[in-house]
């Protein structure tokens, strides 16, 4: 009987080549990453502005100005009873949430449209920073320049992860190892602006708890109607930080390990072309 010989089986590699699951793997936090910072930059939700109840109740009393509180003590009206300065004017001391280049009155449209009813003020209940009007409020110098280097800051780091984005894909789709290495110092260096941002935000505001008695803060934040009046209260004002800044410490991080897997995958593509990878 004639032997029949084995043909041997040949080898199958159906699995991804590991080089192909770490390329997937950069592109995927990437995404990430840049949708975290991005988010973290355009929300509204950097800092918020309360009132100190006790504190402000005090403060009116002794500047003989009339408290009122309305919406379940969530802001607060307040009039100039000597009326010599006011006239018979008042002020509302509102909750506000800002964020890098915006400050708004933390307030639902129906409360805005009861409030109406009592004289609140049909002005816009956003302060644009950016915006360049004459009728802007007055701010100290240092708080100017530090909200405006925070706007150019994260401006910068938006056009940083636009351009690696570009650079990023560009290198990827034609092989380019030198564009590939260029995103992942793109992606620090956006980091790097991000983390600026973050800083400044942080310490833009002076003011604390255990200073409330001095004026670290000039501005009139959460105050709608006119300002004299709110003037001897500031001091009551709370400034803390929101959810947007842990955000973007969090883009921070990402984009940084981004950038490191960004610079890998460049050593990764001189001995394993990409071509070879997703064979």
């Amino acid at each position: 009987m004639e032997a029949q010989t084995a043909t041997p089986q040949s080898d199958c590699e159906c699995g991804v080549h590991p080089s192909a699951l770490y390329l997937l793997a950069t592109l995927l936090l990437t995404s990430c990453s840049s949708a975290m910072l991005c988010a973290a930059i355009m929300t509204d939700h950097w800092e918020h502005v309360v009132w100190e109840r006790a504190a402000l109740a005090a403060l009116a009393n002794a500047s003989n100005t009339a408290l009122q509180w309305l919406l379940d003590e969530k802001l607060a009206k307040i009039e100039d009873t000597s009326s010599r300065k006011g006239g018979g004017a008042s002020t509302f001391l509102v909750p506000m949430n800002g964020g890098i280049w915006t400050m708004c009155v933390s307030l639902e449209e129906e409360e805005i449209e009861i409030l109406s009813r009592i004289g609140f003020p049909t002005q816009p209940l956003c302060t644009n920073y950016l915006a360049n009007s004459d009728d802007e409020e007055p701010r100290a110098d240092w708080q100017h320049r530090m909200q405006n280097l925070s706007i150019s800051c994260a401006l910068v780091c938006l056009i940083v992860l636009g351009s690696a984005a570009l650079v990023g894909i560009f290198g990827v789709c034609k092989h380019q190892i030198s564009a590939v290495l260029i995103t992942g110092v793109m992606y620090l260096l956006a980091g790097l602006f991000a983390m600026f941002t973050l800083m400044i935000i942080h310490f833009k505001r002076v003011q604390r708890v255990s200073s409330r008695g001095i004026h670290g803060d000039d501005t009139c934040d959460g105050v709608i109607g006119p300002r004299h009046l709110a003037l001897p209260l500031l001091s009551a004002r709370e400034f803390t930080t929101s959810w947007s800044l842990e955000l973007g410490w969090g883009g921070v991080v990402l984009v940084t390990t981004t950038s490191l897997l960004w610079i890998l995958l460049s050593k990764i593509m001189r001995y394993n072309p990409i071509s070879s990878m997703l064979l």
